[in-house]
């Protein structure tokens, strides 16, 4: 016998009574496939067993505001109920966890998190269907919750919009070609997705390892069945992938590079965070999937059970100590407090003359020695733990050459590495065909100029992963790294109205005709086999991302200061002793705005992922 139906009124008091669970509340609601979005299941009331008015309209307003009520109160639930068990005197893990509808998926369904409330887990609960990181982080409600509660352990899932194609999943693939493999359908436009997900969750990862003593533990999603659905199946279908072999594939192509890049930067954090790897526990089979995206409760339930192994390993440590407060001051004064599973070395080189001997001249400068060492100044306050400077006679080409080498022998995957730059910056002939202007851009070191080839070849040398951030403030210095991908639009040329740091051209000449052969030889060794088809990224691939600011274009002059370079003195006020907020592309852009229109400093890119690096926070280990 079918139930009488209950109206909306009534069926808000059932929601309202915390004696009545969710899965009894189950059977007056319905998917709404319609407007629901990746990751974020859209519910309406279900007109079986909720009384609606005729009116479609009116249905759809009555259904929207219990929705907007129901969403309200699962929220509360669950705060109520972790609210309890800490008067209870709960006595295990404090978790925070903040996520999308895997963590989270109204009423329907008893999810992750749901699972571990069944395990006798106290979780404050932030999650969200359709949550993104983007959203998270803009929010930073995490921070907060996680030092109200006191917490040690931080459960993170997000990302799998990105890892499914970002909504928009026909733009990622290939038509369907029968003499490609599945993976090769997967177009490189879907690692993009990755790199915007992953430089994302790096800068979750970092906010909270800020925290002393706290764990995250975060996943990469299961492999998902396309079947049919407006997600996977339907996008697929409509690029000529009908077997449903290959879709599967497909799917489980991308949720396997999510889970290895995400594993990767994991790695980097040492014990501070932990990748759980839950592909596999849902099952292959399309009757313990409740639809493209999401498992069925009892599926949920084995995700749980990973997840309760990593807690369990987490809490049988001996947890750091926690500074007591509340809110995101207290928060923001445990930042230096953590100290990062990563290295950072940095070398900060600055020269207001050179050798007279090589150049003809000494070129003096003024303000490059306030450059290097505010720059050190950063590092330290960064956590840089291995800092050299250089100033004038110190900073010759051997010294800057075996300092990078240095690093580039110690450091290995997820440390950081910093290079920066102030002094003359000049150009030499190209002899390896490699400049589209015809002259390689040089940092004019003490005893001699240190061509970007060679910059380049230095950066070579690091182990996979390590991230390098390169400074230069100096003419002609938009690609001295070798950087290769432009990220600031090249703005006009334009007389420099003060002293620059350009070499006088005198001098410039005088050095190279004098030392012909030597800068003959250094272009020269640059090259491949054939120097005019192989560009220096394919004959010396990188393995690690480089990421340079230049302080101008090629075609432009930095301007020296009494106090700072002009860049370097613009760059100090955005960076506001550690008060920005933003990421690189964020920092590069505020300091053009503020930029005489002849100098335009540009942010560029090379090398493994550099997109991620960029939308990092700057100078972090």
């Amino acid at each position: 016998m079918t139930a009488p139906r209950i109206t909306p009124a009534e069926l808000n008091r059932k929601l309202a009574d915390l004696s009545v669970s969710e899965s009894d509340l189950a059977m007056y609601f319905v998917t709404d496939d319609e407007n629901s979005g990746l990751f974020n299941p859209k519910l309406q009331l279900n007109p079986e067993t909720v009384e609606l008015p005729a009116d479609p309209l009116a249905a759809r307003a009555r259904s929207e505001a219990a929705m907007n009520f129901a969403n309200g109160i699962a929220r509360m639930r669950r705060r109520i109920r972790f609210d309890r068990m800490l008067a209870d005197g709960y006595e295990g893990p404090v978790l925070v966890s903040e996520g999308d509808s895997w963590f989270q998926y109204p009423i329907k369904l008893e999810d992750t998190i749901d699972h571990l409330y069944a395990k006798g887990f106290a979780v404050r609960s932030l999650d969200a269907a359709g949550d993104t990181l983007d959203n998270m982080l803009k929010d930073h409600e995490y921070v907060d919750a996680i030092v109200e509660a006191k917490a040690s352990i931080f459960l993170l899932s997000a990302g799998g919009n990105d890892a499914l194609g970002g909504g928009n999943l026909r733009a990622h693939l290939r038509d369907f070609d029968p003499a490609l493999s599945p993976a090769a359908h997967v177009l490189p436009s879907f690692e993009q997705l990755l790199d915007h997900a992953l430089a994302m969750y790096e800068r979750v990862l970092r906010d909270v390892e800020a925290l002393p003593g706290v764990v995250t533990v975060c996943h990469g999603y299961d492999y998902v069945i396309p079947n049919a659905g407006k997600w996977l199946g339907k996008p697929m279908i409509s690029r000529g992938i009908e077997d449903g072999a290959v879709q599967r594939a497909i799917a489980a192509h991308m949720i396997d590079r999510f889970n290895e890049r995400l594993r990767q930067l994991v790695v980097h954090f040492g014990a501070r965070a932990i990748h759980v790897d839950v592909r596999g526990a849902v099952g292959n089979t399309l009757s313990v999937w409740h639809d493209e995206l999401h498992p069925k409760s009892p599926g949920y339930g084995r995700v749980a059970e990973r997840f309760e192994k990593a807690i369990q390993a987490v809490a049988g440590r001996t947890p750091a100590p926690r500074t007591r407060g509340t809110g995101k001051k207290a928060a923001k004064a445990t930042v230096k407090a953590a100290a990062p599973a990563r290295r950072g070395w940095s070398v900060h080189v600055g020269l207001n003359k050179v050798d007279a001997t090589h150049y003809g001249g000494d070129a003096e400068l003024f303000g490059c020695h306030f450059d290097a060492e505010d720059m050190e100044r950063i590092a330290a306050e960064r956590g840089f733990e291995k800092r050299t400077v250089l100033l004038d006679e110190q900073a010759t080409r051997d010294a800057v050459k075996t300092a990078v080498a240095a690093a580039a022998a110690r450091l290995k995957a997820g440390d950081a590495f910093m290079l920066t730059y102030a002094g003359h910056g000049s150009q030499v002939p190209d002899f390896n065909a490699d400049e589209d202007d015809g002259a390689d851009e040089t940092l004019c070191l003490y005893d001699g100029m240190l061509i970007d080839d060679e910059i380049y070849e230095l950066w070579s040398k690091f182990a996979d992963d390590v991230r390098i951030v390169m400074i230069s403030d100096s003419c002609h210095s938009g690609t001295v790294s070798r950087a290769a991908r432009t990220v600031q639009p090249i703005a006009a040329d334009g007389p420099p109205a003060v002293r620059t740091r350009l070499l006088p051209l005198a001098l410039a000449m005088k050095a190279f005709r004098t030392h012909r052969d030597f800068y003959t030889a250094l272009g020269r060794q640059h090259r491949g086999p054939d120097e005019r088809v192989l560009t220096r990224e394919l004959d010396m691939p990188l393995r690690c991302p480089v990421l340079l600011v230049a302080g101008c274009q090629d075609n432009q002059e930095s301007q020296d200061g009494v106090g700072n370079g002009r860049f370097t003195q613009e760059l100090l006020r955005v960076w506001d002793e550690g008060r920005f907020e933003g990421d690189w592309t964020t920092l590069a852009n505020r300091i053009v705005a503020n930029m005489p229109p002849n100098q335009t400093p540009r942010l560029t890119l090379i090398g493994r992922n550099p997109e991620v690096l960029a939308a990092s926070m700057p100078f972090s280990v």
